[in-house]
């Protein structure tokens, strides 16, 4: 009767445990994965155009959708008349037909080597920062490649330079904060040499992504982190100026070779984005090198970001890693909440989609899919 009683006792509990393990969906994440659904061909400018008896290449390193328009940034200088950065509509992103439309005021022609845009989540600002990566000591004629432009959504004919003040043509005033963050023991103080190609917005803070860092252009290793500064909107009447806080400091320093041994090295960052629909971070990683080139896509959410816990390799639906074969993607913007469109900068190289080949005038553009898939997350 005891050995009964028991066995009914060890059975009642074996089956209250079990009902529990079965509702243990409580520590779950959401884990995108993401499928190629467009590659093609965007025509940058018409065919043929030069500037002082030379080709110019589309060599295009940022983007960004402002809900009616795809803007875009070429790191290159152009014609008189044109400009390094244009907008086009989706509807006729790959329609050669339809010229793209340039932003012809005197700032973005003087502003030089664009990286990366941002937007700010609520869709209010759009920003688009150069690459910070070159300076002429004892003189102000590199000063423009340590510029970080914005202007209100809709309104990209009044750019506005993000400075201290309201006088400044260029942003070199933050160019020591950066670098004194990016200090090492090898660097002590601040380091000599870096290249911005990422940057995004949350609601209180500006982080920029960091590809390079070392003692010059030449001399250098490939870099992963993030770095952030707060910035508050000044109202003064109608208008609104960005002003960034003090408060400069290393947010994540991400080893990619770390993250996953088995992809192609070296990459490094190529894009930061903060995507206010699926509420994460995505990071392009790219590689140029040897002639290869090809970019990787990565996510974390804020409490990973903040936290410097590295980021998640996206995969397609197969388990493969989600990458650019043939082609150096740096930069992405969503679309909505499921799609990211990346563009390529491929330098001069004559890549290929399909039977296509690229043109000096044109740059590659793919876009993703993105879906989410729940998986438990043992306690």
């Amino acid at each position: 009767m005891i050995f009964r009683y028991c066995t009914i006792a060890l059975t009642a509990l074996f089956l209250t445990f079990g009902c529990k393990t079965a509702k243990l969906p409580a520590n779950t994440t959401s884990i995108p994965t993401a499928t190629i659904t467009e590659e093609g061909f965007l025509n940058c400018f018409a065919a043929g155009t030069s500037l002082n008896g030379q080709a110019v290449w589309c060599e295009a390193s940022a983007v960004v959708f402002d809900g009616k328009n795809l803007i875009f940034a070429n790191d290159k200088d152009m014609p008189a008349g044109q400009s390094p950065v244009f907008m086009k509509t989706l509807a006729t992103l790959a329609d050669s037909t339809q010229s793209p439309t340039y932003l012809t005021q005197p700032t973005f022609s003087a502003t030089r080597k664009y990286e990366d845009f941002a937007q700010t989540p609520d869709r209010k600002f759009i920003l688009l920062t150069t690459a910070f990566d070159r300076v002429k000591p004892g003189s102000h004629d590199w000063d423009s490649y340590n510029t970080i432009l914005y202007w209100r959504s809709g309104d990209e004919q009044h750019p506005r330079v993000l400075a201290p003040d309201d006088t400044s043509r260029n942003s070199m005033a933050y160019r020591h904060q950066i670098a004194r963050v990016l200090a090492t023991s090898e660097f002590p103080g601040e380091i000599p040499y870096f290249k911005i190609e990422g940057l995004a917005a949350t609601d209180r803070q500006l982080l920029f992504g960091i590809r390079e860092a070392g003692k010059s252009y030449e001399s250098f290793t490939y870099q992963a982190k993030i770095i952030g500064v707060s910035y508050r909107i000044e109202k003064n009447g109608d208008t609104e100026r960005i002003r960034l806080l003090d408060d400069w400091k290393l947010i994540n320093d991400f080893d990619i070779a770390k993250a996953d041994s088995t992809l192609p090295k070296p990459l490094a960052l190529s894009s930061l984005e903060y995507d206010p629909f699926q509420k994460r971070f995505w990071m392009l990683t790219s590689q140029e090198a040897n002639g290869k080139l090809d970019a990787y896509l990565w996510t974390a959410t804020s409490d990973e970001l903040y936290a410097n816990k590295p980021f998640t390799l996206i995969r397609d639906t197969k388990g493969q890693p989600v990458h650019t074969p043939g082609h150096k993607a740096e930069d992405l913007t969503p679309l909505d909440a499921n799609r990211l469109l990346l563009i390529s900068d491929d330098d001069r190289a004559r890549t290929t989609i399909g039977s296509q080949t690229r043109q000096p005038n044109q740059a590659a553009y793919t876009i993703l899919t993105v879906s989410s898939q729940r998986n438990r997350m043992s306690q």
